[in-house]
C-alpha cells in the first residue's frame, strides 16, 4: 500500500477537478483499486415513502442485479446500514451496523448482499442542517482497512459527496450536459471501449453485465449517427466527448 495520506490527497485533488458525474465515477472506480472496494454508492436517503434508495442516488457503482433485488424486495426499510446512517455522523463498517441493528430482516439483507459480492463495507454518513440525510457507501467481497485507510477513505468520501452534489446541481440546471445527449454510463462504456476493453471487460470494471454494456454502446452509436463501434469512438473523440 502506498503512503495512504499522500494517496488520499492525490485522489481528492483529482476529484476537485472533475466536471461530471462520469468523471467522479471514474475517479472512485480507480480509487477502489487502491482501497480494495469493488462497488460504491453516493446518494441521499428517501424523504417520503414513495421514494426508493436509487431514486435519490447521485452516482452509483452498485451491481445492477443487487440494485434491482434491493428495490423489488423493499430492503430500504430493513437495511441495517441505512438505519445506522440515520443514527450517526461517524463513519462505520457494515458489520458494526449489522451488530447494532440485529434482527432477522436486517440479517437477510446482509446475507443476500454477500451473494452479489458485497460481504463487507464502509459507510460515511452525512446529515444536513435541513434534516436531509445521505451517505457514501463502499462495498466489497472482502474489505480490510487499517485505521489510516479508513481515515483516508473518509476524506475521499467527503470530497466525493461534495463534488457529486455540485455536478448533480449543474446537471439539473442544464449545465455540463454530456455532449451529444449521451448519458454518463454511455460515455464510460465508450471510454473503456476506446481503451481496448471488450464488453465483458467493461462490464467487470463497471459492475454491469456485458449485455448492458453492449446496449449502452448501441445507444451511443445511434446518438452519434455511427454505424459501428470504431466509428462511435472516432466520433466521440472528434467531438471531445472522450479524450
Amino acid at each position: 500500500m502506498p503512503d495512504i495520506r499522500q494517496t488520499s490527497f492525490d485522489i481528492i485533488h483529482r476529484l476537485r477537478a472533475t466536471r461530471s458525474r462520469a468523471e467522479v465515477y471514474a475517479e472512485l472506480r480507480a480509487a477502489g483499486r487502491i482501497f480494495g472496494y469493488d462497488a460504491f454508492l453516493i446518494g441521499g436517503l428517501p424523504q417520503t415513502e414513495a421514494e426508493g434508495l436509487l431514486d435519490c442516488a447521485m452516482i452509483t457503482g452498485w451491481p445492477d442485479a443487487w440494485s434491482r433485488r434491493y428495490h423489488c424486495q423493499g430492503y430500504l426499510h430493513q437495511d441495517p446500514v441505512i438505519r445506522q446512517i440515520r443514527r450517526t455522523t461517524e463513519p462505520f463498517l457494515w458489520t458494526d451496523a449489522a451488530r447494532l441493528h440485529e434482527d432477522p430482516n436486517g440479517a437477510r439483507v446482509m446475507d443476500e448482499a454477500r451473494g452479489f459480492g458485497l460481504r463487507d463495507g464502509f459507510c460515511v454518513p452525512f446529515h444536513d442542517l435541513d434534516g436531509r440525510e445521505a451517505g457514501v457507501s463502499f462495498g466489497s467481497d472482502r474489505l480490510s482497512l487499517s485505521e489510516d485507510e479508513r481515515a483516508g477513505l473518509h476524506l475521499v468520501a467527503i470530497y466525493a459527496m461534495s463534488k457529486a452534489r455540485a455536478v448533480s446541481a449543474l446537471r439539473a440546471k442544464g449545465e455540463f450536459e454530456p455532449p451529444g445527449g449521451l448519458t454518463d454510463r454511455e460515455i464510460e462504456c465508450l471510454k473503456w471501449s476506446a481503451a481496448g476493453k471488450s464488453a465483458w471487460d467493461t462490464g467487470q470494471i463497471l459492475a454491469i453485465s456485458s449485455r448492458t454494456v453492449e446496449a449502452h454502446l448501441a445507444s451511443a452509436a445511434r446518438k452519434l449517427n455511427a454505424v459501428n463501434r470504431v466509428q462511435s469512438i472516432a466520433e466521440a473523440l472528434r467531438r471531445g466527448i472522450i479524450a
